[in-house]
């Protein structure tokens, strides 16, 4: 299932690990995802251009 909010995009989906925490970021997105009893929630994020 996906969510899109702007520049902001939610994925749920099931994941294979009952907990994981996971935070990324590149020049142009950044990432966080959290497993929380076999369901991932990530958040991908756009940077504003500058």
């Amino acid at each position: 299932m996906k969510l899109q909010f702007g520049h902001k995009q939610l994925v749920l989906e099931l994941s294979s690990s009952p907990f994981a925490w996971f935070h990324g970021q590149t020049e142009r997105m950044s990432l966080t995802s959290l497993s929380l009893l076999f369901v991932q929630f990530s958040l991908f994020a756009r940077q504003s251009a500058a």
